[in-house]
């Protein structure tokens, strides 16, 4: 790994994406009516995985100012004490951030101390800016280590979604075999050729193109800022830290819901995300991918 994290080999299992990785943790590791937690805005695939096996969501809300965005922890400690699992999405999508050592040791001691298991989506680590330095959930702290399942992939990184492969690396071999379990009893417990050569490939010879895809990102970054500030400062978008993904506050448009969704598909011809997709009821803001030319 680029960040320099090397994981104990006997605690890594293979599988076919984050995704599916996270899916297979809710089933292995809670019971039907558990709740999971996850912090929102996020991913709209959490909800997903979550709800199709019957475990209700939680969500902790993050707090918005000028155009930052920030946990709530009071609020977070409340919601810890009635869930068995907290989704933590790092670096965060969609909202760019990059956490510290420090926001990740305080959130991971306090699963740790409610006894809730952290799962550590880092699908984006590698996809970091402006001289950022990410950081590994499980190298905060021993505390945190002992409770948290990291889910990573070069899938984002290199473009290789496609190709359906990703690491789950557990705190102990006994966590290890349960997930592992549930995947060789419905025989697709390996991965495909293509996967493997192709993710070797990526990262022993991939730095190059990497470091250009970085920097490249960053320059589109700064277009879309000085694009809008100049041509349409009725959006706001919130330069990110890490992912490939613009957070854009539109809600100086006037346009709610479905008005907004609208405009940007009939009128402006964008197919962005909708806001509402990472936290429900939350209107007025829109997704843009900005890892194209």
């Amino acid at each position: 790994r680029r960040n320099g994290w090397e994981p104990d080999v006997k605690l890594m299992s293979y599988a076919l994406g984050v995704v599916q990785s996270l899916s297979a943790i809710v089933y292995n590791f809670t019971a039907p009516g558990e709740a999971v937690l996850f912090l929102t805005p996020v991913y709209p695939e959490f909800y997903d995985v979550v709800e199709a096996w019957d475990r209700p969501v939680l969500e902790s809300v993050m707090r918005e100012k000028d155009g930052k965005w920030y946990v709530d922890y009071t609020d977070l400690d409340e919601k810890l004490k009635k869930v068995k699992l907290f989704i933590f999405c790092s670096p965060h999508n969609p909202m760019g951030i990059v956490w510290s050592a420090e926001e990740i040791k305080h959130i991971g001691e306090m699963c740790a101390d409610h006894g809730v298991l952290m799962v550590s989506d880092e699908i984006h680590s590698d996809l970091v800016f402006w001289g950022k330095k990410y950081v590994n959930a499980v190298t905060v702290s021993p505390k945190v280590a002992a409770n948290t399942i990291t889910c990573i992939s070069g899938t984002k990184t290199f473009n290789l979604a496609g190709l359906q492969a990703s690491t789950t690396i557990f705190p102990n071999e006994e966590m290890k075999y349960v997930f592992d379990s549930f995947w060789r009893k419905m025989d697709i417990h390996r991965n495909n050729a293509f996967s493997v050569v192709a993710m070797e490939a990526a990262f022993r010879y991939g730095d190059e193109w990497l470091d250009q895809l970085l920097r490249y990102l960053e320059g589109n970054f700064l277009f879309i800022r000085d694009y809008c500030e100049k041509y349409i400062p009725g959006i706001k978008p919130s330069v990110p830290d890490a992912t490939y993904l613009v957070w854009l506050d539109c809600r100086a448009l006037g346009l709610g819901g479905d008005g907004l969704r609208d405009f940007m598909i009939k009128k402006a011809k964008l197919g962005l995300n909708d806001g509402r997709a990472f936290c429900p009821g939350l209107e007025g803001y829109m997704r843009l991918n900005a890892a194209c030319p």
